[in-house]
Parts: C-alpha cells; structure tokens; sequence
C-alpha cells in the first residue's frame, strides 16, 4: 500500500503532502520534490525540516487540518 510524502517545517506544521508513488521510496527524493536546488535542501535541513512517509489515516490525522489551516499550528503562531 502506498503512502503520502508529508513535508514538515521546524515548528512540525505539514506544509506540504505528495502521494509516494509519485516520488518514490526515499525521503531524499520526497525532499527533491519540494525543494530542487542542493543548496536550499541543505540550508532546509539545516534549519529543521522534515520530510517523513506516512499511511493514509495518519495523513488524516496529521497532514489534513495543516494544509486545510485548522491545525493547533497556526492556531499558536496566531
């Protein structure tokens, strides 16, 4: 079964989702997805960003109410 590539920034709010089977297996390559250039993914990991694959539910959980703007995320930076 194939999961969803979610893209985490330092404060842990889901800044962005990408099915697996679009980008593949490796973390690396979900990082290339949203972020192009080497430099910037450096400076990204650097600076605490996350890109971690998960199942659907957990999607739902996590990466739904960030993307949607419900998330206790920006509910705290507000």
């Amino acid at each position: 079964m194939a999961g969803f590539w979610i893209r985490i920034n330092p404060q842990g709010c889901v800044d962005g989702s990408v099915h697996e089977e679009y980008v593949g297996p490796l973390a690396e390559d979900a990082h290339k997805q949203f972020t192009p250039r080497v430099r910037d993914r450096r400076r990204e990991a650097t600076e605490g960003w996350r890109h971690e694959l998960v199942g659907h539910d957990e999607w739902d959980q996590r990466a739904k109410p960030c993307l949607l703007g419900q998330c206790e995320h920006r509910k705290a930076a507000s």
